[in-house]
């Protein structure tokens, strides 16, 4: 049964055009090919990565932020102090009507201002310590930064990041998988392979869904265009994500050290790079091209649920989540313009926070 189901799995009508098998994916004296099993090495990669994580946010990232003046204050000075109340809320955070009507005969307080005192300190305690979001914002800038600079040393090298058509043109045969570029496959996969976990324990956002879709759908494509030997257009799909999330989270750090003018400036750079990329040259560049030109060019599929057309169909997920998240972004820049100031972070669900700028991995 396990042997079908792996033969099945691996049939070359499920990745392959026509005319290709997976002898195509041999590597020769002079060229290297992809192979799946080059990638076992990334979930051992992803631990790496978090361990870095873990010693970077405690030491590097928790230093500049105590430089920067960040520290952890409360952001509801509506709170009033009251020694019943607070009795109280440690016994239970959500009293029934009984307990908040003895509490106003005990406090001397209305019953709606003892059950607004309840509302403001459960949001109190929900909400995230402003330097562990400061320490997460810096590792993310960090890394970004990281993988942007060392994504543009190896695409701006190659002819295909500009002519989008070489993605295709000699598919496999003639495409060679350097060094770098296998590296920056691994380092990639590894960390939205950490992403996909640490998300369930980093600062919730009201739109944690989108954002774990977004993580599973990027790892199946970056995993899948390297198996399907299509590792070129897999790349740029890559940089692009990068190219614009580190001046987000680099415009995060500045707001919560209130460099504001700082921030300001990082998050226009954001929102340009992001409309361009995600809007502009990815779906009417490397989409628009792989749509046209890939059955042209490399040979037509045998199923429209080969691993081509399911790139396509993951890239479309991509761009749903892309507009989804320029239109929030849309909506800062309006109230940008409208204020003069980053407002809070229309993702966030610290409602009264006013400390967060916007997030899009």
């Amino acid at each position: 049964m396990f042997s079908g189901l792996y033969d099945w799995f691996w049939d070359e009508h499920n990745w392959l055009p026509e005319g290709y098998t997976w002898e195509d994916f041999e590597s020769t004296p002079n060229i290297t090919k992809p192979h799946a099993k080059d990638l076992y090495i990334t979930p051992f990669l992803a631990v790496g990565i978090f361990l870095f994580r873990y010693i970077f946010e405690k030491y590097a990232a928790l230093r500049l932020c105590n430089a920067l003046g960040i520290k952890n204050v409360s952001n509801d000075n509506k709170l009033c102090s009251n020694v019943i109340c607070e009795t109280a809320f440690k016994s239970s955070t959500n009293p029934d009507q009984a307990m908040l009507r003895q509490l106003s005969k005990d406090t001397g307080w209305t019953f709606q201002a003892v059950s607004r005192w309840f509302r403001r300190r459960r949001r109190a305690k929900n909400k995230t310590p402003l330097l562990r979001k400061a320490t997460e914002s810096c590792w993310r800038c960090f890394v970004y930064l990281v993988l942007f600079v060392y994504g543009s040393y190896v695409l701006f090298r190659t002819d295909w990041l500009w002519d989008t058509k070489q993605f295709l043109i000699g598919y496999i045969r003639t495409h060679n998988l350097t060094v770098e570029l296998r590296w920056y496959y691994y380092i990639e996969l590894a960390l939205y392979l950490q992403m996909m976990v640490t998300q369930l324990t980093d600062t919730k956002r009201k739109d944690f869904w989108q954002q774990y879709i977004h993580h599973v759908v990027t790892i199946l494509l970056i995993s899948g265009s390297f198996t399907s030997g299509h590792f070129r257009f897999g790349a740029v799909i890559m940089f692009i994500h990068d190219a614009s999330d580190f001046w987000l989270e680099g415009a995060k750090v500045c707001n919560y050290a209130k460099i504001e003018r700082l921030s300001e400036i990082f998050f226009i750079l954001f929102a340009v790079t992001f409309y361009l990329t995600r809007w502009v040259y990815f779906p009417f560049w490397v989409l628009q091209t792989f749509m046209k030109e890939n059955g042209r060019i490399c040979g037509s599929q045998t199923s429209y649920y080969s691993f081509p057309y399911l790139m396509l169909y993951l890239c479309f997920v991509l761009c749903v989540l892309h507009f989804y998240w320029g239109v929030l972004i849309g909506r800062m820049i309006y109230k940008f313009t409208a204020a003069g100031k980053i407002e809070k972070d229309v993702r966030s669900d610290d409602d009264e926070d006013g400390s967060d700028v916007g997030d899009t991995d």
